[in-house]
């Protein structure tokens, strides 16, 4: 390569470098704060060794027949760049956006390819380039009808192995009851975690060893049957564990069984690769030497200036914002109520990177059973304003067994500066009413007055870019109520009682401690 090409080669370098390496770090969020995605962490590893081996193999450039077309398509895709960007400061964990990135940067990748090579790099390099979307969060309405199709199942089978070996086992929900307690049937647990690393792993070994396509789906077919057993199996050892030596030992041998059933999987899956290899593996022979291309001078410039433009544009929308002045709020706890206790926040509550946080329960003085939850997140954190909404009385008391039978007007409290607007819900327990209030704070005054939790719906977002409301503290508080005869006593004994608890508060440095009641390790919490 002469001097003259090697200017454009680097940069053209370090642009993809960028892009792919800012892709990484957006996707990163979710795979650090997702069990269920840790795998993602694996992927990139992969796709580079995917894309040397293609290097290796690749076939015999073409001159492309339509460069102003691929031009123009990478242009557009580099213009949507901003507008995601935007939107992943604001939330970035939402998956359509996630979605949007990978697309936008697989499409420039791929719209480099073709002008480099043609049709047959971009064909060449495709699978590759594009291999990083098994690690892109998969859509809500796609992955949540899975994992409660696969729970459901799951708890089934389990509850049909227990009672056959004479272990008494009654499914409610995806919370298996036993004589010991009850038994949750996670996320983890239901089996979506090694089915979606399990489709990765097949489709990185089809592709390593240019399986035909028919080899390609036994391998993907088999290895997730496979993986759905092996958790079958694992939720009868865990809840066999918690018949025998009681619901606390269960954390002891969660994750290592988890860890367990996974190497299982993918050693199964690997020995049937091996299977298969020898009658449908083929390799293609090494190319010959090619001349060494690079992408024209214009359009490498001006992706360069592009995205600097981004990020710094980004930086400063959201940098120039005025800061919030709102009236911070804490909560003093009633430890003199009888039968007060901490009730220990679990591990899958504790991934929510909260900075404070504490859950008790207590018997109030009119014989009512009360239980809360009170979590903190300081200014500065990205995902603090999607954790506070997921800790939600939907998601987290419907996993524990509870059914939403209705929702009533909202609870305003008052109290000096300080105003909540709680949502007010009832949940059944064995036909036992809870009364719930819920209530999600934000450090920045609305017009009109505290509002309920908005809708994450796409104009929200983009109504939150236009604010500049980026990495905001939060604070939820979540109160239940159990023993009182109807909704108007709830709200009349929540109204009386919850003033007492709230007081103001200014914001706390970074660097103060969870309470040692958040370090609790037992599961079953909300």
């Amino acid at each position: 390569m002469n001097e003259k090409r090697s200017g454009p080669f680097w940069i053209s370098m370090i642009i993809f470098g960028f892009l792919w390496a800012d892709l990484i770090r957006n996707l990163g969020v979710y795979w650090s704060t997702n069990p269920q995605y840790a795998y993602g962490w694996t992927v990139p590893a992969l796709s580079l060794f995917l894309l040397w081996e293609s290097w290796i193999t690749r076939p015999a450039p073409g001159a492309p027949r339509a460069p102003r077309l691929a031009v123009l398509c990478m242009g557009m895709l580099a213009a949507l760049l901003l507008p995601t960007r935007l939107l992943l400061e604001i939330a970035p964990d939402w998956r359509l956006a996630q979605w949007s990135l990978a697309a936008i940067v697989i499409g420039i990748s791929l719209g480099a390819a073709y002008l480099l090579g043609s049709l047959p790099w971009l064909a060449h390099f495709a699978f590759p380039i594009a291999f990083i979307l098994v690690a892109v969060p998969w859509p809500v309405k796609i992955e949540q009808p899975l994992i409660q199709t696969l729970s459901d199942w799951v708890s089934v089978a389990t509850v049909n192995g227990l009672n056959l070996c004479d272990v008494p086992a009654i499914k409610q929900g995806n919370v298996i009851e036993i004589s010991a307690g009850r038994v949750g049937v996670e996320e983890a647990c239901s089996g979506v975690r090694s089915f979606q690393a399990t489709f990765m792993a097949s489709l990185f070994l089809g592709q390593l060893w240019s399986f035909a396509l028919r080899f390609r789906l036994l391998l993907i077919g088999t290895g997730i049957a496979f993986a759905f057993l092996c958790n079958i199996i694992r939720a009868l050892l865990l809840s066999f564990v918690a018949e025998k030596k009681g619901l606390e030992a269960i954390d002891k041998w969660h994750d290592p069984a988890g860890f367990t059933i996974l190497g299982i999987t993918f050693l199964g899956l690997l020995g049937l690769a091996l299977l298969l290899r020898p009658k449908a593996g083929t390799r293609l022979a090494a190319p010959e030497k090619y001349e060494r291309r690079t992408l024209p001078w214009g359009l490498t410039g001006t992706l360069a200036v592009w995205l600097a433009f981004v990020a710094v544009g980004t930086e400063l929308w959201y940098r120039t914002a005025k800061p919030p002045a709102v009236a911070w709020w804490r909560v003093e706890w009633p430890e003199d109520q009888p039968k007060f206790t901490d009730i220990p926040i679990s591990e899958k509550v504790r991934e929510m990177e909260f900075h404070l946080g504490r859950q008790a329960r207590w018997k109030d003085d009119d014989g009512s059973d009360w239980t809360m939850f009170y979590f903190r997140w300081l200014p500065g954190l990205a995902t603090s304003r999607n954790f506070a909404r997921w800790h939600n009385p939907d998601q987290c008391l419907t996993s524990l067994g509870f059914t939403r039978v209705a929702e009533y007007e909202p609870t305003l409290i008052r109290h000096g500066e300080i105003e909540l607007l709680f949502q007010t819900l009832r949940f059944d327990l064995n036909r036992t009413p809870n009364y719930v209030f819920f209530c999600v704070w934000e450090d920045r005054k609305e017009p009109g007055g505290p509002k309920l939790p908005e809708q994450w719906t796409v104009g929200a977002r983009f109504r939150a870019v236009l604010d500049r409301k980026r990495r905001l503290g939060q604070q939820v508080l979540e109160v239940v109520i159990a023993g009182v005869e109807d909704p108007q006593a709830a709200r009349a004994a929540f109204e009386r009682k919850i003033p007492q608890l709230l007081r103001p508060d200014s914001i706390l440095p970074a660097s103060d401690p969870i309470p040692s009641s958040a370090t609790g390790d037992a599961r079953a919490s909300n």
